[in-house]
C-alpha cells in the first residue's frame, strides 16, 4: 500500500491576518473533543505529526484518543507557501513570524470549537514558538501546553558548528530565505541519532515523511534529486538557544507545562530539558523522558509511549 492511500487527514486554508495573500494550511482529524494544534519544528513541515504509514501517525493516534487535533504549516513551510518564494532574500518564517501564525491557527480552532481555549504541543523549534505564544499574544487561550523535544538555553557545539559563518565562528551563517531538504540528507541526519544496531526507525516511515514532504512542496520534482523547500528564519532562533541565550523567561509559563523527549536526543537534551522544566512558573509540570528515542521519537518504535504520555496530560483535568 502506498503512502498516499493512508494521507486521509483534512486540509484547512486559513488567511494570515497579518500578511495579507498568504494562506495558513492546517490538517486535521476528527471534530469532536478537547482541540489541541500540534507545531513543528526546524525542519519538516506538520506532516511530522501526519505521517502516512501505520502506528505513528499522530493526528490519528489523537483522535482515537478523543482529542480533536489540527497540525499547523508555519508559513513557508508544507503546504504554506507564499507567492513568489524568492530563495535569494532574507531568512523566512522567523520566530515572531512562526508566532503569529500559531496565534491565527489558535483563533481559528476556538472559534470552529465554540471559543474555549485550545492546548498546544510544540516540538523542538516549535517548543520556543508556542511558549513564545503562550506568555504573549496567547496568554488566555492555551489551556495546556507541551513542550516535546524541547530547546531552550544550552550551548550546543554540534550545532553552533552548523549555523556559524565559516570565516567568523562568533557569528551566524549569512542564510538565505531557505533551503532544500532531500532523502539523502534525512536519512544520514536521523542515522547520526540511532545507536549501532538499533531498529528504531522502519524504512517505510522515513519513505513516507519524505515522500509525503516532497508532495506537499509543490515544486520538488523541478530538482534532480527531488528535494523540498524549508525556511531558514528558524535559524535565527536556533542560533541564540544554541548560543545559551534564552529566547523567552519560563517563569511566565502558568498554564499546565509537559516536557517530553527522548532518552537519546542529542538536540533536545537532558540538562537544557531539566533547566528549562525548573524554571517554569507553572504549578502544575511534568517532566517525561523515553528510553530508546531519539529528536525523531514519534516517528520511530516508541511512538505509542509519547503519545500515551501527551495524551494523558491533554485530558487530565
Amino acid at each position: 500500500m502506498g503512502w498516499r492511500a493512508l494521507d486521509l487527514s483534512d486540509s484547512h486554508v486559513i488567511p494570515s491576518t497579518g500578511t495579507p495573500g498568504l494562506g495558513l494550511h492546517l490538517r486535521s482529524r476528527a471534530w469532536a473533543g478537547t482541540p489541541v494544534l500540534f507545531v513543528h519544528g526546524a525542519t519538516f513541515s506538520s506532516r511530522l505529526y501526519d505521517i502516512p504509514a501505520p502506528g505513528v501517525n499522530w493526528l490519528q493516534a489523537a483522535a482515537d484518543a478523543g482529542l480533536a487535533p489540527y497540525a499547523l504549516d508555519i508559513r513557508g513551510y508544507g503546504r504554506s507557501k507564499p507567492n513568489p518564494f524568492p530563495q535569494d532574500a532574507p531568512p523566512y518564517a522567523t520566530g515572531d513570524q512562526a508566532v503569529a501564525d500559531i496565534g491565527d491557527a489558535v483563533d481559528w480552532i476556538a472559534a470552529r470549537h465554540g471559543g474555549g481555549p485550545v492546548a498546544l504541543v510544540g516540538w523542538s523549534w516549535g517548543s520556543i514558538t508556542t511558549a513564545r505564544y503562550a506568555i504573549g499574544a496567547g496568554r488566555g487561550k492555551v489551556d495546556k501546553l507541551v513542550l516535546y523535544a524541547p530547546i531552550f538555553a544550552e550551548r550546543n557545539a554540534e550545532w553552533l558548528e552548523v549555523l556559524a559563518d565559516p570565516a567568523d565562528p562568533a557569528r551566524i551563517n549569512a542564510f538565505k530565505a531557505w533551503r532544500h531538504v532531500d532523502l539523502p540528507a534525512t536519512r544520514a541526519r536521523w542515522d547520526a541519532q540511532l545507536p549501532p544496531g538499533a531498529d528504531w526507525r522502519r524504512e517505510d516511515v522515513l519513505q513516507a515523511v519524505v515522500a509525503a514532504s516532497l508532495a506537499d512542496d509543490g515544486q520538488a520534482e523541478q530538482t534532480d534529486p527531488p528535494r523540498f523547500r524549508v525556511p531558514n528564519g528558524t535559524f535565527l532562533d536556533l542560533w541564540e538557544a544554541f548560543n545559551a541565550r534564552p529566547l523567552y523567561d519560563p517563569a511566565d509559563l502558568t498554564c499546565p507545562v509537559m516536557l517530553v523527549r527522548g532518552a537519546q536526543d542529542p538536540t533536545s537534551t537532558r540538562s537544557d530539558a531539566l533547566a528549562l522544566f525548573d524554571r517554569l512558573g507553572a504549578r502544575r509540570r511534568q517532566y517525561v523522558e523515553i528510553a530508546n528515542g531519539t529528536h525523531f521519537l514519534n516517528a520511530e518504535a516508541q511512538a505509542d509511549q509519547l503519545f500515551a504520555a501527551v495524551h494523558g496530560f491533554l485530558k487530565n483535568d
